[in-house]
Order: C-alpha cells, then sequence, then structure tokens
C-alpha cells in the first residue's frame, strides 16, 4: 500500500498533495476491509477525539441517504474527523445539503465528494407513488426525486419488473443528485472545472453491503 493511501488507517493527517484519487482509493479499500470483515475502526480513540476538538480535517465529503442502514463511517471504516456527512432522505441535494458541501470545500478544503444512493430507497419508491398524501416537507423530498427520475423518464417503465425498475431508479437517483448537487451550486462547480474537487457517485447494495461506483460528475 502506498504511503499516501495508508495515511488514513495508520492514524496520520493528511499529508499535503493528497489528491481525490488517492483518497477515493483509501475509502475504497477501507470498504474492502468491511466487507471481508477486517475493519480496523481507525481514530475511534478518545485521544482522537480530543485531537479533532480543536478543528476538523475531514479527508473527504459523503452526501447520503438518511436511511439508518447506511451507516457511512462503518462501510468506509473510518473514524472521527475523517468524513464529512450530509445526509437527507433519498440523498437529495437541497439547499441545506448544497450550503453544507460547499462550507467542506470552500473552508475546509474537502477535494472529493460521494454521492451514495442505496437500493430499495423509501423516498425513489414513494416517487412512483403519485396517489400518496405527504406531509409538505416530505412531498418536497419525494417531490425532488420525483422531477429528477422523470427527467430521465424513468417513473414510466411498463416493460421490466417492478423491482428492476426500482433498483434502476435507485442507482439513476445517485447520479441525478450528484448532477444536482454541482449544477446547483456555482461554487462547487468552478472547483469542479478548475480541477479542485472531483464528485463521485455510487450505489450501496443492502444485501451484500457491496458499492458499486458510477462515475463521476462533470460540469
Amino acid at each position: 500500500m502506498l504511503v499516501k493511501q495508508c495515511w488514513q488507517v495508520m492514524g496520520f493527517s493528511a499529508p499535503s498533495g493528497v489528491d481525490a484519487a488517492s483518497v477515493l482509493e483509501s475509502l475504497k479499500q477501507g470498504h474492502q476491509r468491511f466487507l471481508e470483515g477486517h475493519s480496523i475502526h481507525p481514530h475511534s480513540s478518545l485521544a482522537r477525539l480530543t485531537e479533532v476538538a480543536a478543528a476538523q480535517h475531514p479527508i473527504a465529503a459523503v452526501l447520503g441517504c438518511a436511511d439508518s442502514r447506511i451507516p457511512v463511517e462503518l462501510l468506509f471504516d473510518t473514524g472521527l474527523g475523517d468524513l464529512f456527512v450530509v445526509r437527507s432522505a433519498g440523498n437529495t441535494a437541497f439547499t441545506a445539503a448544497i450550503g453544507s458541501l460547499e462550507f467542506a470545500v470552500d473552508h475546509l478544503g474537502v477535494g472529493l465528494i460521494i454521492v451514495l444512493g442505496h437500493a430499495r430507497c423509501g423516498a425513489v419508491k414513494a416517487a412512483f407513488d403519485f396517489s400518496s398524501h405527504l406531509s409538505p416537507c416530505l412531498a418536497q423530498v419525494v417531490g425532488q426525486v420525483r422531477m429528477q427520475l422523470l427527467s430521465k423518464q424513468l417513473l414510466n417503465d411498463s416493460t421490466n419488473e417492478p423491482d428492476v425498475v426500482l433498483d434502476r431508479a435507485c442507482r439513476a437517483n445517485a447520479l441525478l443528485s450528484g448532477q444536482n448537487l454541482v449544477n446547483s451550486s456555482v461554487l462547487l462547480t468552478d472547483h469542479v472545472r478548475q480541477g479542485n474537487l472531483r464528485v463521485e457517485t455510487g450505489y450501496y447494495n443492502l444485501d451484500t453491503g457491496e458499492i458499486d461506483w458510477l462515475g463521476a460528475v462533470d460540469a
């Protein structure tokens, strides 16, 4: 393992010059440890808690779903102060999420954002049900997901089984949320175009624990 890839698991602060590709590779390695049952749970000590109390220097940010079955820090085998995590139903990129991630990039120096969707997402499933009666705030969340899926004509697929349609929609929603995140923020768009920021999208399989990487978002 290269030094730049193992700094995180060895308990050191990130050295200068570590790029988004190296950080992503480190997180993928942490996820592989999780899948193999060999998590080392780095940065989980009281000493680490004291260290990060003074200031935070996360290596990456994650926009994930609020679903309780996707504990981001555990999936990537990270610890205190490693990830700047923003979670909302359907991994939706609303104003609060966008602003939070702008802070991570512009003030904390984060160079990698992962937008992580997952299988059988409740918000995505709700987007298919036009007859449901939702509270005003929840309706906004579902409406955002619905608009994203409608833009790609993913709500009217009658040629496949419902489970297949939902799975495709969940994957597409992760990609679309990533695109919406970047396109809705001049700051994030500029950082992506300047090469200072990489936005990757992924899909988490609830049954296997695996993450399928769906690709990077262009600006």
